[in-house]
This record gives structure tokens, sequence and C-alpha cells, in this order.
């Protein structure tokens, strides 16, 4: 079980990974850091830890009373001293039950237990140990595997420290795990702006055609003056974009607050509190972009994910229901042209179902499945008077 590949992990594809979850890049390092602390491998050797609890689990504690060094249901703790000392360990639960000894043993980098095997989309625990034994590239792509299956991205893109330990570590010491997690991402210097705000400008600011906006209705089925509707009470006289050329934004605190666990209510008071309050809002675009900027020197993808874009207004936490796989990929498309912002809210449109409120003109339904459960009736008759003068009703 000896390295193919001895290359460390970059900064570049843990990137990448936290890009991938819609997270933060300091999210994965915090891991690497509590899990590793360095490297995947050390004297050329996979980095273990091994487990007497899960092995007596693993194996129905028929070897508790035989081979309480390697087998214990009263213990959680792992076996310490040196990796020659655990590999010792290793080797004696081998020689029991070679499957359960594999599987009670955590590997590399991000020190992936062998009994998730199967979510990290292995055969078997021996295939698994097998990929995880070559190179720490090949440890991050189990780990990113594990982490999509059982459904953790959205806990790291929040940093739901608790639920996450929950499921990756489990047990008694969930708990102390998930504070030793949010102690590691405390102490990592903040993500700085990388130039991806600075880059959010049109790259053609041409509004859109009534034939635009009648291949949008044809495509709900609904009335040109439905969608336009919708525009003129999201948007209205602002448009899609400023002066400047940046998409016209609404930074919303209490979303960004709640997509960070409260961490920055005390700290950064201005950007990110509890509940919604509309008087909080600054007035102009450019302390809308300061509040966003700051947010995202904090945290790229929840800050994102916690403005509204464009003519539509819709809010970058909805980027997979517009088709996009991240939050920053989907603001980097509404900042390009009108064209894509009316694309993604078409695509909104229909993975939420609220085509056939736009065809039947419930304005109240349509609000409350667009703007959220709080102001239905406000929303709901702004775009039906919007409508109305639209088609010319008095």
């Amino acid at each position: 079980m000896r390295a193919q590949d001895a290359a460390r992990v970059s900064d570049a594809e843990i990137g990448g990974l936290a890009q991938r979850f819609g997270a933060d890049a300091n999210v994965v390092k915090a891991i690497l850091r509590v899990e590793s602390a360095g490297p995947g491998f050390s004297g050329g050797k996979i980095l273990i830890s091994y487990e007497p609890f899960a092995f007596s689990e693993l194996t129905g504690h028929r070897f508790d009373a035989s081979n309480p060094g390697v087998s214990s249901s009263s213990s959680r703790a792992p076996v310490g001293g040196n990796q020659a000392a655990r590999w010792a360990k290793v080797a004696e639960a081998y020689a029991l039950d070679p499957a359960a000894a594999l599987g009670a043993t955590s590997w590399g980098v991000f020190q992936l237990p062998g009994r998730y095997f199967a979510t990290a989309g292995y055969a078997s625990v021996f295939a698994f140990v097998d990929d995880m034994s070559k190179s720490e590239a090949r440890q991050l792509a189990a780990f990113e595997a594990y982490v999509s299956r059982a459904g953790l991205a959205d806990e790291l893109q929040r940093r739901d420290w608790a639920t996450f330990a929950g499921e990756y570590e489990g047990g008694p010491n969930a708990a102390s795990y998930a504070a030793a997690l949010a102690a590691a991402y405390a102490a990592l210097p903040p993500t700085s702006d990388d130039g991806y705000i600075t880059s959010l400008k049109a790259q053609n600011n041409a509004a859109l055609t009534r034939a635009d906006y009648e291949a949008a209705a044809a495509a709900l089925g609904c009335e040109v003056e439905a969608v336009q509707a919708v525009v003129e009470v999201e948007s209205g006289r602002l448009g899609a974009y400023g002066a400047d050329g940046r998409p016209i934004i609404l930074f919303e605190p209490h979303i960004f607050s709640r997509r960070t666990n409260r961490m920055y209510d005390a700290s950064h008071p201005t950007i990110s509190y509890p509940t919604w309050d509309a008087s909080k809002y600054p007035r102009s675009q450019d302390d809308r972009w300061n509040q966003l900027k700051a947010a995202y020197a904090l945290d790229p993808q929840n800050a994102v994910a916690s403005a509204s874009y464009g003519l539509f207004q819709i809010m970058g936490f909805n980027h997979a229901a517009c088709g996009f796989a991240d939050p920053k990929s989907f603001v980097t498309d509404m900042a390009k042209t009108q064209a894509q912002q009316l694309k993604a809210f078409t695509a909104f449109v229909r993975a939420n179902n609220l085509a056939d409120e736009l065809v039947r003109k419930d304005w109240e339904g349509f609000a409350r499945g667009y703007n959220g459960s709080g102001q239905v009736e406000r929303y709901g008759g702004l775009m039906r008077d919007a409508y109305n003068r639209l088609k010319g009703v008095a």
C-alpha cells in the first residue's frame, strides 16, 4: 500500500472541490487540518487511524474478549501512537477479519473510513483501500464522492459542522469533532477578493426585444405581458445593469446570516443579521455591492448566494433551479447579458412549476413560489397591477 504518486493536493484542487460543493475553500482546508494536518502519506505508506470500536461493531463483537487490543465495544478512542503501531493493529485485525479490519481503518488526507466505501462509490472495501493508496488526488475524489452521495454538500455550504460531524464522525465524539472543525475554520485567514466580484460586468447590455419576451412566454405557455410584469416589479426602472455595467443587485444580510450559521452576526452586523429588515437596505447600488464584497471576503459562495441579480432578481441560492452547479457560476452568467437572465428566469419558473400560475395569472400563487411566503399579497398585487397596465386594463 505505497503511494504511486506522492504529490500533495494543491490549493487549486482544494478550491475546485470547494467550488463543486458550493462551499468556501476554507471549509475543505479546515477538514484537512482536523483530519490529517499534513500529507496523506507517511514514509510512502498511506496515513491511517484504526478504531477498535468500529472493528467490534463490524464483527458483531466476536473478538472483544480474545483480542481486546483491536476489538472493543466499550471505548471509541482510536489507537494512538505512531503509524507503525497503528499498522500493527490493522495487521492483527486483518488476520481475524480482513474486510472488517479495513472498514475499521480511516485512510489518507481526509481520513475517510473504509466502512464508507459503498457511499464513496466502490464495490468493496478492498477496491476502496487499493484506490486510496495510490495518491492524494484519489483520496480527494473519494471524499468528494462520499460527500455528494451522502448529501452533505449543503451542510458544508452552510458550515453546519454539527450535522456534518454527526454523519462523518458519528457517535459521542461528533460534538468535539464539530467544535474542532469550527475552530480550524476560524483560525484560517478569510478568503480574499480574488477579482471575481470586480469581474461581474455586462458583456453586452442589449435590452430584451419583444421577440425575446415572446419566445420566453411561448416556452412557458403564458402571455408576454405576464413575463414583463415580473420584470417591472422585480427590477422596475433600475433595469438589468447599472451605468457601470454591473448587474442590479440586492444583498440580503438575513440570508447570509442563515447560510453561515449566524457566524458573522456579531462581528459584521451590517452584512449579517438574523431577521429580514427592509429598513436596513442601503439605498445605492454602490453600497449594496460593497455589502456583497465584504461578505465575499468572508465566504465567497454563501455571499453570492445571498444576493439577487438583474432583471428578474433571482437569488444566487436558486442556482440549481436555473441549471447551474453552484452560486458563483450562476452569478457569472447573470452578469453577462439580459438574454442570459431571461433564460435563467424561464428555467427557474419551470423548475418550480410556476408556469401554470403565470398562465392563469394567479399572481398570489406565483408570488408565493417566486418571492416566498413573507409578502405574498404585496408582490401578488404589484404584479397584477403591472400586468393590467401592460395590457391597458384600467
